[in-house]
C-alpha cells in the first residue's frame, strides 16, 4: 500500500514538476524519470540479499523497512518544497538540489522495496502464501486507488484551472502519512523474528 501510493505520486507529479516548474524538456525529464528503473537493477538485489543475511533485534526485513521508509518520507517532502521555492525565486542551484534530492529519494525507496516484498513469504506458512500474495496485491491496489481519489479531490480541474503554479505539498504530506501509518502497522503488527 505504502510503496504503490508513493509510485503513483512519483509517476504522476514528478514529470509535471520537471517540465512545468523547472522547464526541463521531455527528453531530459524522461531520462530523469528512468533513473528509478536503472537504480532498481542494482539496489533491489543488493538490499534483498543484505536483508536475507541481516540478524538484528528487529528481525531481517524490518530494519530496512523502518529506515528506508523514514528516509523516503523525509526526502519526499523536499520535492514540493524545492518546487515551490524555485517557482517563487528561480535558480539553477534549486534544479540541481531537486535532482540530487530525487536521486537520494530513489535510493531510499530501493533500500526497502525488496525486504518489504520478502516479508510476506517469510512470515506466512506455505499453504497460506497464495492468500498472502492476494492480500499484498489488494493492499497495493488500495494504495493506488487512495492516491487517485485524493488527487482527484485536491487537484480537480475546477481547482487547478488557470493557476500558474500548483502547490503539491498537501498530496505529498498525505502520501507521507500513508507511508508512516503503513510502517507503524508493519513495525507493531509483524514480528518477523518470532514468525520466521
Amino acid at each position: 500500500l505504502s510503496i504503490l501510493s508513493f509510485w503513483q505520486l512519483y509517476d504522476g507529479l514528478v514529470p509535471k514538476i520537471l517540465t512545468t516548474t523547472f522547464g526541463i524538456g521531455e527528453t531530459y525529464s524522461g531520462i530523469i524519470m528512468a533513473l528509478d528503473n536503472i537504480l532498481a537493477l542494482f539496489l533491489l538485489p543488493i538490499f534483498g540479499s543484505l536483508s536475507d543475511k541481516c540478524k538484528s533485534p528487529l528481525g531481517r526485513r524490518r530494519p530496512f523497512i523502518l529506515f528506508g521508509t523514514i528516509a523516503a518520507v523525509v526526502l519526499m517532502m523536499g520535492l514540493p518544497l524545492l518546487d515551490n521555492s524555485y517557482y517563487a525565486n528561480p535558480s539553477p542551484t534549486k534544479i540541481v538540489l531537486f535532482i540530487i534530492n530525487l536521486g537520494l529519494l530513489l535510493i531510499a525507496m530501493g533500500t526497502f522495496r525488496s525486504p518489504a516484498v520478502a516479508l510476506m513469504p517469510d512470515v506466512t506458512p506455505k499453504p497460506l502464501r497464495s492468500k498472502g500474495n492476494a492480500i499484498i496485491n489488494l493492499m497495493g491496489a488500495v494504495g493506488g486507488v487512495l492516491y487517485l481519489i485524493i488527487t482527484s479531490v485536491l487537484y480537480s480541474k475546477s481547482r487547478t484551472d488557470g493557476l500558474d503554479h500548483i502547490n503539491y505539498i498537501p498530496i505529498f504530506l498525505i502520501v507521507g502519512v500513508i507511508m508512516i501509518i503503513s510502517l507503524l502497522v508493519v513495525m507493531y503488527g509483524v514480528n518477523d523474528r518470532e514468525l520466521c
